[in-house]
């Protein structure tokens, strides 16, 4: 390792990675150096708020759901969105059960979404994908291929069709420039709304 990495955790731990050859003089200088860089990360992690659910319940939609155990439904899952909850006899309580469940509800959801927009904002996209990231919610390609975080699905949708816009955009104008967000308000005057909740709120997605 040649050169020093700061690292800033979002529970506020701040790591810092260095080679063997650094002394402790040139710790305490480089954190003086990255002292506002370091803060910055920190307020932005302070301000992010959990969402925190009960045992038996699933984050769909920004939207809390009660799962119950169901042995009527063997073959299907029943989401009732007016009383938010969730009925199925597989376990969706199971990590790996419920991200594959939700990685198909997004998978469904999310092409037609797109679809639907692309076609009311007259924009054109070649093919979406579904990616599984932490931190990266979208993507567009100069090929005008769209990639989209399935844990979008467990945000508003509002958050869902910011992200969804914003990628559209892209096949038209790929840098985020003023042209860029000053066309993004005009085609979703709300984005900055999304933008906050997943400031906020994308830890828990």
């Amino acid at each position: 390792m040649k050169h020093a990495r700061l690292r800033v955790s979002e529970d506020g731990r701040v790591r810092i990675i260095i080679p063997e050859t650094f002394s402790q003089d040139e710790i305490i200088a480089l954190l003086k150096k990255k002292q506002r860089w370091i803060d910055k990360h920190l307020k932005f992690f302070k301000g992010m708020s959990k969402i925190n659910l009960q045992r038996n319940q699933i984050l769909l939609y920004g939207n809390r759901y009660s799962y119950f155990y169901d042995l009527t439904y063997e073959h299907k899952v029943i989401v009732d969105h007016e009383h938010n909850t969730i009925r199925a006899k597989r376990n969706l309580l199971d990590k790996t059960i419920q991200q594959q469940w939700l990685t198909d509800v997004a998978k469904k959801y999310l092409a037609n979404r797109t679809e639907e927009l692309a076609g009311k904002l007259n924009f054109n996209y070649n093919r979406l994908y579904l990616r599984n990231q932490r931190t990266k919610w979208g993507n567009c390609s100069k090929e005008k291929n769209i990639s989209l975080n399935w844990r979008l699905i467990k945000a508003p949708m509002f958050v869902i069709d910011y992200l969804i816009v914003h990628e559209l955009l892209h096949t038209v104008i790929m840098n985020h420039t003023h042209k860029f967000w000053t066309m993004l308000k005009s085609y979703y005057p709300d984005y900055k709304d999304a933008i906050i909740w997943l400031d906020k709120y994308g830890n828990s997605l």
